[in-house]
Parts: structure tokens; sequence; C-alpha cells
């Protein structure tokens, strides 16, 4: 079925485009897309199929290829449009109405000539002759002026302009500007029950609108500005333009403008705490796109004029529609129900002929909640709820948040890791947890194989930490007492020491594992009276500047160069190297972790750290060792430094000690060096931190030593993580050309895989079309070594409900760290899903690898018979 619509130019200088060589920024302002189309397809001659090439006649400038329904009414037929342009701009019609009807006449007629069975009226030509009813009388086909989804539009628009500026679509005070006319009625009519409050606004209190007004049980009133200072939310749909002044708005509203040439003054946005969106446009699927010039350049964007033919031509109906200056509600609901079926989408907004950009949206709500909170701005509710506590409403759940949660994190957290994993599904948004267990947004449920990167060692919400945390609530335990002394502190620091290595005697509490570190790297340097320090490649201490400079990651160090001076690093392992580096005697620390996490769960020689324990005191540097993602059992002993009977002078820990609840870290040391340190007077409060030995954090610390102690979570963590290892050897040996080795204690492990053959890695370089991709994506060699890991990830988590990720500086390695409350069942769970997806990762590689290389010979499609015949 054929439709077409009309449409005048939006701008007196767009017949005139063609002549112009280039086009500025100042015109393309002025100027609609279909217009510009016209004028490109002038350029190019691609305005063939017009019927005249004149500037005073009509002609076709845009034509949408055929494509079909979505299983609907005539589904399978092709569906073709074509739009027609007036040769009169905007004003030139309205002081000359008699030509202009004359033209869309003339429009009608030819595209009745070339088929179409339903012709839509766009801007003035669906005002004109009485909302199209003058021309639908003598029109040979179907005529509609879009009104029924333009209404839809608008009350579409308005429910998503709220959604993305958390107003409540259903309390709010909504104006209805341009009653009784046809399209400011059916959208009263929608939003009539649907919000907290209507008011319909009139030029006069004529008996239609009183009659409307009553109807829907809204207030009537012909005083704009008394309407528009009580309300948030604005549609407005009348004929005179400019009728509303920006600074009458009320800060903080949002208004759909349906007016013809913009019932709100003004070319751009005057103020940031207001929204001022055009209403009527939509966006149509990709399906279809086919053949529109208009439809590429709006990337998918018409006007909803546009779109009610091109939907009514979808469903087979060529019967005149929404016409006439009352839309019928039947009308409206078959239309919207259409655009539903055919993947209409109304949740792209538009102010002043562009998309609403992602600055503006967010310059909006830093206005209006800036004002909000300094209370220039009413909270919309009643005012009894800002001091009852009975009526104020609970504070919202995850699953509450969870709707704009992803948007939220482009705009205001990491975009590029919202564009990197939204589409592939890398980044899930988890609502709940509970055990070894997460549930996204849409109730999938992942088994946990991540943990935090090692936070999260009793499993999610563990039970009795967050009753001790209720009950230090309960006992309205101080928050934050800073010089002072806090009782769940104390007796935290002592449960700590007294499980401690013999060595350490003192604790200092902060907030994270990097504070902790940077809290040693000071008493370190004070203690011993030196300024170096020294780490090993491929650690990881933190990414804050001092924990930054002796983490052994140049990718995380250079850009925030020059770090602390005097730092060097040795190889992890190597003891003569170690030697050498100490017996200069410039070192005042050596920072080491038990097994490298990020670095890929690198595990030293045996006795390497007690052998690096006896140079470091042979040289009289400290001995510091990172327990902050081995310690507290995850390597199955409570601290890893204990496998080797090390008794460090110095340790940090975090991440699990908040019993996977709170986020606390801490410091642990020999006495005689805290006494140096910070032992007097003068330097006691060197070093504080203000969060650090909260209540609610160490009341939650307290409660994880015990749980893990009388729920043997260390011995599990032992006997779970050699069931887990050794089912990975196994499978290691299966795969000796895929998998490198299974490294790592307890559960803390890394399954390290080979890098992707060089044949399939430099195939998919030379794919590349454009060439530049190894030169826009750095490291794009190593992206593409660690695919393997990369997919295995993905399909764990997709495929299998099984959450795990790659270590951050070793991306060929896939981490499996779950809680230590994991079971028996759980771990063979993994196991028998990641076993076949190796095998089926080494079998495509494989069979990619001998796909390439054949080709090279010419042998790609030689089957094993034809080969035989070849053979002399």
């Amino acid at each position: 079925m054929k439709f077409a619509f009309v449409i005048h130019p939006w701008s007196i200088a767009a017949p005139r485009l063609p002549e112009h060589n280039a086009l500025s920024r100042a015109n393309w302002r002025q100027v609609s897309a279909i217009n510009f189309a016209g004028m490109l397809r002038n350029l190019i001659g691609a305005d063939a199929k017009a019927e005249s090439s004149s500037l005073t006649a009509v002609r076709v400038i845009d034509e949408w290829d055929g494509f079909a329904a979505a299983g609907i009414g005539n589904a399978g037929e092709p569906t073709i449009g074509r739009i027609y342009e007036l040769p009169a701009g905007l004003w030139e019609m309205i002081e000359d109405s008699t030509q202009a009807m004359q033209l869309i006449e003339e429009a009608i007629s030819q595209a009745a000539v070339w088929g179409a069975q339903i012709i839509g009226l766009g801007g003035l030509a669906a005002v004109l002759g009485n909302q199209g009813e003058h021309f639908a009388a003598n029109s040979p086909v179907g005529l509609t002026n879009g009104n029924s989804l333009a209404a839809c539009a608008a009350v579409e628009n308005l429910r998503e302009a709220c959604r993305q500026t958390d107003i409540d679509f259903t309390r709010a005070t909504v104006a209805v500007v341009g009653v009784p006319g046809a399209v400011a009625t059916a959208v009263g009519r929608l939003l009539s029950g649907q919000v907290g409050k209507l008011i319909l606004v009139c030029r006069s209190k004529t008996a239609r609108a009183v009659s409307l007004a009553s109807e829907l049980g809204a207030e009537l009133t012909d005083d704009l500005p008394s309407a528009l200072a009580r309300c948030n939310l604005v549609v407005t749909a009348t004929a005179s333009s400019g009728c509303i002044a920006q600074q009458d708005l009320r800060p903080g509203s949002i208004v759909i403008d349906l007016g013809l040439a913009g019932d709100v003054a003004g070319s751009a946005a005057e103020r940031d705490d207001v929204l001022i969106l055009e209403g009527g446009q939509c966006q149509v699927p990709d399906t279809m796109r086919r053949g529109s010039m208009l439809v590429s350049l709006g990337h998918g964007m018409i006007p909803t004029a546009l779109a009610e033919p091109l939907l009514l031509a979808l469903a087979g109906r060529n019967e005149s529609f929404s016409l006439g200056r009352a839309v019928k509600p039947d009308q409206v609901r078959l239309i919207g129900e259409l655009a539903q079926q055919h993947g209409i989408d109304f949740t792209r907004l538009v102010t002043f002929g562009g998309l609403l950009e992602e600055a503006a949206l967010v310059q909006y709500r830093k206005a209006v909640a800036r004002q909000r909170f300094q209370n220039r701005l009413p909270l919309d509710r009643p005012e009894s709820t800002a001091t009852d506590t009975n009526q104020i409403a609970p504070p919202p759940r995850p699953q509450d948040l969870a709707a704009r949660a992803a948007e939220r994190y482009s705009s205001y957290i990491n975009p590029v890791l919202t564009a990197i994993s939204g589409k592939s599904g890398f980044a899930k948004t988890f609502v709940r947890g509970e055990g070894n267990y997460l549930w996204d947004v849409d109730g999938h449920k992942y088994l946990d194989f991540v943990a935090g990167f090692g936070s999260l060692n009793l499993g999610h919400n563990h039970p009795r930490v967050a009753t001790a945390v209720s009950e230090a609530l309960r006992g309205q335990s101080p928050g934050f007492t800073p010089a002072a002394i806090n009782p769940y502190a104390a007796a935290l620091a002592e449960r700590l020491i007294s499980l401690a290595p013999p060595s350490l005697h003192m604790a200092f509490f902060c907030n994270s594992g990097a504070e902790s570190v940077e809290a040693a790297v000071k008493l370190a340097r004070l203690a011993s009276g030196r300024t170096g320090l020294l780490h090993c490649d491929r650690s990881f201490h933190g990414k804050t500047l001092g924990a930054l400079s002796i983490t052994g990651n140049q990718a995380y160090q250079r850009p925030f160069e020059p770090l602390l001076s005097n730092v060097a690093s040795v190889q992890f392992g190597d003891l003569a190297a170690l030697e050498e580096a100490l017996s200069t005697r410039q070192y005042g620390a050596f920072f080491v972790e038990p097994i490298q996490g990020e670095g890929g769960m690198n595990v030293p020689p045996p006795g390497y750290l007690r052998q690096a324990q006896e140079i470091c005191r042979r040289y009289g540097t400290l001995l510091v060792v990172d327990e902050v993602q081995t310690g507290l059992g995850r390597t199955g002993a409570l601290f890893a430094c204990e496998h080797d009977g090390v008794e460090p002078d110095i340790m940090t820990l975090a991440k699990s000690l908040g019993g996977g609840l709170m986020p606390i870290g801490a410091m642990l040391c020999r006495r005689d060096l805290w006494k140096k340190a910070y032992g007097s007077v003068q330097n006691f409060a060197l070093h504080t931190s203000t969060f650090g030995g909260g209540s609610l954090a160490c009341a939650a610390g307290l409660e994880t030593l015990r749980v893990l102690e009388e729920e043997r979570l260390v011995h599990n963590a032992r006997v779970q993580g050699e069931r887990l290892r050794n089912g990975l050897l196994a499978l290691a040996g299966e795969l000796p050309e895929s998998i490198a080795a299974v490294r790592g204690e307890g559960l803390l492990l890394g399954l390290d895989l080979l890098p992707i053959r060089k044949s399939i890695a430099t195939h998919w370089k030379r794919n590349d079309p454009t060439g530049m991709l190894q030169y826009a994506v750095p490291n794009l060699d190593g992206l593409l070594e660690s695919i393997q890991a990369v997919y295995l990830m993905q399909t764990l988590l997709t495929s299998h409900g099984i959450y795990t990720q790659t270590a951050r500086s070793n991306p060929h390695v896939l981490r499996i760290q779950p809680p230590l409350t994991i079971t028996a069942e759980e771990v063979d769970q993994f196991l028998a899903a990641i076993g076949p997806l190796c095998h089926e990762l080494h079998e495509m590689a494989a069979l990619t690898h001998s796909i390439i290389t054949k080709s090279t010979v010419g042998l790609h499609n030689a089957s094993q018979g034809s080969q035989a015949q070849l053979s002399p």
C-alpha cells in the first residue's frame, strides 16, 4: 500500500538552498531536515521523479522504498511512501490561504495519481480547510492530519521526560494549553486520571471548554500566566505562535510544545532550569528506514504527522482519519496500538530542532536539584509530609533505581564502561545479592565467582554481619568520633592483633586497601628513616598516588607521573634481584603480595616470602606484606603469609574485613615501629582518618572474624579450593594448547589461557576495512590475544549464569574467586560449565586457524576426499 505526506518548507529560505554551494551552521538551524533532503537531491540530480523542478510547483523531495508490515493488517504487502513539498513557506501560506489550499489540493491530486491510498497533511496543511475536512470532501483517497498520533506522542514524551528527571508523573500538576482545540483536547483526555492535577487552559471559557473540563474533572482557566506558575508540566498545542514566554515558566517546568510554529517564544533555550521539548516527534525502527533520506538525516526521527499515514498504510487502512476539530478517542487508542506494534518509539526527546543533549539534561537536573535543596522550589507533595515522618516515602529499593541505573551510570560515573559492555551484556545491573548469588534487574540468577574482587569472603549480605550492623544502629552507636575512644574500634583492634602473626601489635583503621597501603608507606618512611621503596613487577597495591607508585603496572602509572621518587621494582620471586637491590640500604620497605591477584594469580616459588623476610632483616628494610586480597581466609589460611611462617613488620588488610557490607581497611604493625613514628605528643596524630574506625564498620569487622572462625570458612576455602584446583588442572591437562597454567592458592585461583593464535589475530587485523584499527585502539595486539578469556567470561555469564572477571593487570587470566561459603555442588557447577566452553574455544580456534592457513594456499574448499584425489 502506498502513502504520501504533504509538507510546506519550514523556512522561507528552503526553496533557495539549492542555489548555495555550502550550507552554514546558521542556515542549518533554520531549515528542516525535509528541505535539506530536497536540497541534497537537487544537488546530486536525484530529483528525477519530481513532477516539476520549478520552485513554484509541488514537487517530490523524498521517497520511502518498499518494506513489509510487521505482521498485522496487510502483512507482507510492500509499503511505499512519498513526501510532497509545497512551494510556499509557512507565512506565505498564512498570508494567502486561498492559494495555499489550491497548492494542497494539487499535492493531494498528484499523490493520488501516483497511487497513494492514504495521505498525511503536515504543518499548516493540516490546519487549513477545517482541519482537513474540506480537502477530504473532494479527495479520491483517505486523508489524515496526524492529530491522533501527535496526542499519543505528547503524552509519551511527557512520561519519558518525567522518567529521565525523576518527576512523579502520577502526582504532577499538568497544564494543557489550547483547549478546546483538537490536539489539546485529546491530550487532556489521555492525561485525565493519570496525573495529580489537570489544568485546562483556554483562550476564552466557551461552552465546549467548560463541558470538557466538567467531563474530565479538571480545572479550567483562561489565565495562562497563573496556570504556568502553578504547574510543573505543560503540554501546549495552540495556533498562537510564541504565546508562552520562557521567563514565565516556573523553575523545574517541562514543556511539550506541539504548536505549529512553536508556542514557546525563542529559537533556543534561555534558561537551564526548564526543559522545552518539541512534541509530535517519534523514532521509527531500523526496518522502516529504507530509502528515505529524510529518515537517514534525522537518525530515524520523523514528525508524527508523517508517522500516522505510514502506520495506517502498514495496517491497510485507507479511510480518512484524525480530521476535523475533534479527535475521536477510539482513533487515538487505535493509532497508539499501531505505533506500539510497529516499534514506533517516543523516548528520544527533541528540543529546538535537535535531539536533547545529555549535557543539557544534566544541567537541568543540576539547576532544579540545587534550587530545591536551597528551598527555592516546592517538593511537589503535601506540606505535611515534610515533617510528618509517618508520611515520608521510604528510601528507594535497588529495584526502584534499576530502571535508570545504566543511564545514570553512563551520565555521571563511567560512560566508557557502559558503552563497551552495555550491548555485550558484560555489565549487568544487579539488584539483589544473597549468599553466593546475584540477581539482575530482570530476575536472572548468577553464581558469583568474583566475590567483589575478594571483598565478599562471606558472600552477599551475610545475615550475622547484617544483624551486627543493625544492632549497632539500634543501640545508636556514635558513627564517627575523632579524637575520642570508640569501643567497637578498640574491640576490633584487639581481636585482629590476637589473630595476626606474632610480630604485629598495633592497628590503624581506614576505609580501603589503598588507604592502608598509604598508611604503611608513611609509617615505613618515618620508622626506617629511608625514603626508598621497593616493590615487585606486576604487583598491585592500589590507585591512590602513593599506592600507585609501588604498583607494577605502567598502564596505570604513566598517566599520573611523576609519582613518588626513589621507588624501584624487582621480579616477583627473584631472591637474587631482591638481595641486590636491598644491599644498597636505600630502601625503607619492601612491599610484596603473597600471591599477585591482579597480576594473574602469580604464586612465588616455595619459601620465597620467608627468605625475603631474612634478606629484609639483613639490610634493615621493613617487610610490608599486602594481604588486602589474600587475607582473612582467602588462600586457606587466615593470612597468606602464614603458609611460609612469615612475621611481617607491617601488614595491610581491607576488602573482606567489612563482611561485604561496610568499607574498612587496617594497617597492622610492630609496636616499636609505631612508637618511633607516632609515639609522642607531637606526632601521635600525624596520620589519621576521619572515617577510620567508625562504629558500623568495626561492628561488621568484629562479626566477620567470628563468622570466619565459627563457620570454619578458612577450612572450607582450603577444601573447596583444592577441589576447584584439581578440576581445573585436569582440564588444563586435556587442553595443553589452550591453557597455559592454573595458578593460585585456596579460593584465589586463575586460569591462564594461551594467547590467541597469531594467524587468527593477523587475519582479524587485515580484515579491518579502514586499516586504522591498529592505530586507533591502543594495545590492539594485547586485546586480541586476551579475547579467549573475554569469551569465557561473557559466555559463562550469559549462557551459564556464572559471574566471572579477568585479572586486571593480566587479561589472559580468568580469575576464579568465589566466596569462602562456596559449596562442593557449586564448585562442580562451575567446572561443568567451564570444561565444555574451553573445549569449544579450543576447537573454534583450531578450525579458524586451519581455514585461514589453508586459504593462503587455496585449499580452503578442499574436502578430505578431494585432497586424497589430489595426492600423488
